[in-house]
C-alpha cells in the first residue's frame, strides 16, 4: 500500500522554504527525506516533522533537509540567451551605486551560473569591475560552488577557447582559475529571510527556480528583490518565466523576446 506523505511536514517545508511540493511528487520527498531518519535516530517522517518544528531553520536537521531536497541540476551557459544580454544591455554604464557592479544569483546550486557570469565579464573585459554572489539553501551545493571544480558535463557548452583560458584541467575535471574565483562569493541563505541592505545589487538572477515556489512566496520575493535592487537595476528570469501580477512594481522590458524586470 502506498504511504501517504505527512501533510504537516509538507506544510512546514513550505512555510520555511517557500517551495511548493506537488502531491504527485511527494514520492520524491519521501525517498529523499527517509534517508535522514537513521542519521537523526528517528522512526518516521512524522517524527522528522516534529523535530523540525522545534529546531531553528539554520541548524541541523534543517541543513540536512535542504541538502536532501536540492535538485542541483545545472550547467554552464544554461539558458544562454538571457545571460548574453547582461553586460551589453542590462548593466548600466554608470550604476546608481559606486563601486563594482554587483550581481546576485538566487538558487545558485553548485555555482555554474555565477561562474558563467564571471566568464561573460572576462570576455567583456569587465572582470575587475564586478562582484558576483550566489546564494542557495543547500550547504552541500554551496560547498561545491566554493570548490569550483566541475565535470565535463557541466562545462560542455563552454567554448573551447574560453574553457582553456578560464579553467585548469585536472584529469576528467575542470577547476576555475583564481582570477575568476576572486570576484565570486557564495553563501547559504534563504531568500525569504535575506537581510542585505536596500539597493545592494545592480542585478538579480532568479532563473529556473520560481516554478518551485508558491504564489504567496513569489509575491514576497518580488518585494525582497525590489528592495535589494538599485534604481536602474534589473531582475532576470528564465525563458518563459514570469512574476505574478505582472511583476509590479517593476517596469517590464523586452530584449529580443527576453523579458526583463527593471527597477525605475
Amino acid at each position: 500500500m502506498k504511504r501517504v506523505f505527512p501533510v504537516r511536514l509538507v506544510r512546514l517545508l513550505s512555510e520555511v522554504t517557500g517551495i511548493h511540493h506537488d502531491p504527485d511528487r511527494h514520492y520524491l520527498l519521501d525517498s529523499r527525506l527517509s534517508g535522514l531518519l537513521k542519521s537523526f535516530s528517528l522512526d518516521s517522517l512524522e517524527d522528522l516533522g516534529l523535530l523540525l518544528e522545534r529546531t531553528p531553520p539554520d541548524e541541523e536537521p534543517w541543513l540536512a533537509v535542504y541538502d536532501a531536497i536540492s535538485t542541483g541540476e545545472t550547467y554552464f551557459f544554461r539558458d544562454r540567451a538571457g545571460l548574453d544580454l547582461i553586460f551589453p544591455s542590462l548593466v548600466r554604464s554608470h550604476p546608481a551605486r559606486s563601486g563594482p557592479v554587483r550581481l546576485l544569483s538566487v538558487g545558485c546550486s553548485s555555482g555554474e551560473e555565477v561562474y558563467t557570469l564571471a566568464l561573460l565579464a572576462l570576455v567583456a573585459a569587465r572582470l575587475p569591475s564586478v562582484l558576483l554572489e550566489g546564494i542557495d539553501l543547500s550547504s552541500g551545493q554551496i560547498a561545491k560552488a566554493r570548490e569550483g571544480v566541475f565535470a565535463q558535463r557541466s562545462v560542455r557548452l563552454v567554448p573551447p577557447g574560453l574553457l582553456e583560458r578560464a579553467f585548469i584541467r585536472e584529469g576528467h575535471f575542470f577547476r576555475v582559475k583564481d582570477e575568476l574565483r576572486e570576484v565570486v562569493r557564495f553563501s547559504r541563505e534563504n531568500i525569504l529571510s535575506f537581510s542585505k541592505p536596500a539597493n545592494s545589487y545592480d542585478g538579480i538572477l532568479f532563473r529556473n527556480v520560481i516554478i518551485y515556489f508558491e504564489d504567496s512566496s513569489r509575491k514576497k520575493m518580488i518585494e525582497i528583490f525590489y528592495r535589494l535592487i538599485s534604481p536602474g537595476g534589473f531582475l532576470l528570469m528564465g525563458s518563459g518565466e514570469f512574476l505574478p501580477d505582472g511583476g509590479a512594481p517593476f517596469h517590464l522590458e523586452s530584449h529580443n523576446g527576453i523579458v526583463v524586470y527593471r527597477k525605475k
